[in-house]
């Protein structure tokens, strides 16, 4: 559980096979999770994820690292929610085993 204003998780994720297309790969992950692409850049993929009982919804931002590495954010959309009862860690987690998972399936 975070604590902070916004409440927030972050993890970089660089366990990725070289040659692999990064971004085919997340978004993949994400349209795995049902959630949808809010806005797509260069650097990052953002997605929004809906109001639920845990909290008024989340940001969630996969960055793009040089060298092909992943920075990936969970957010909270409220700026006064100081508490997130894990959900923030629990996106982070769910989308990287979400990528882990699509990189198995593209080496299968």
């Amino acid at each position: 559980m975070a604590f902070g204003f916004p409440a927030y998780h972050s993890e970089e994720f660089d366990e990725l096979d070289s040659g692999v297309d990064v971004r085919h790969l997340v978004k993949q992950a994400i349209r795995s999770l049902g959630w949808s692409i809010r806005e797509e850049t260069d650097e990052a993929i953002t997605v929004l994820i809906c109001t639920n009982w845990l909290s008024w919804g989340e940001r969630v931002v996969v960055s793009f690292m040089p060298g092909g590495g992943l920075w990936v954010t969970s957010q909270c959309i409220l700026p006064t929610q100081c508490l997130d009862w894990g959900k923030n860690k629990a996106n982070v987690r769910q989308l990287i085993a979400a990528i882990r998972c699509q990189q198995g399936d593209i080496q299968d």
